[in-house]
């Protein structure tokens, strides 16, 4: 998914309310979302998701953490933080690169850092010779 059709499907549902700054206007850019363009597929159908379960569209943030996907927002019902958590975890086998199959890797730092990344090979490679290219 690109970006534009990502803010196009933002826009198509009237966006999303922010969870923080009530007073803000409705989130329909994706770059509200710090997380690479790999995943917006992920988040779209997480969206639509919780919106067939009634969510509020309250959204505090959407990022990358530990090589996973993180959707916080306030409160909802079981089912909608079940979602939420099916949509995480498949996080963890898609490349946030370009959406492909992937795997969590726990490798991908440099100088001894150890950062986690969910890669599918060519990019789990592109990023090594990126590595080897700093040293």
């Amino acid at each position: 998914m690109t970006t534009t059709e990502f803010e196009k499907y933002l826009k198509s549902i009237g966006g999303l309310e922010n969870g923080f700054y009530t007073d803000r206007p409705v989130i329909v850019s994706r770059h509200f979302c710090n997380v690479r363009d790999g995943w917006l597929q992920l988040i779209h159908d997480c969206i639509a998701e919780l919106l067939e379960a009634n969510w509020n569209k309250h959204i505090l943030q959407i990022k990358e953490k530990f090589g996973g996907l993180r959707f916080y927002i306030g409160s909802g019902s079981e089912e909608i933080f079940n979602i939420i958590i099916k949509y995480e975890e498949l996080s963890w086998t898609t490349c946030e690169v370009c959406g492909e199959q992937g795997i969590l890797r726990n490798d991908c730092g440099w100088q001894g850092n150890k950062w986690y990344k969910t890669l599918c090979d060519t990019h789990y490679q592109d990023l090594i010779i990126e590595r080897r290219q700093d040293i």
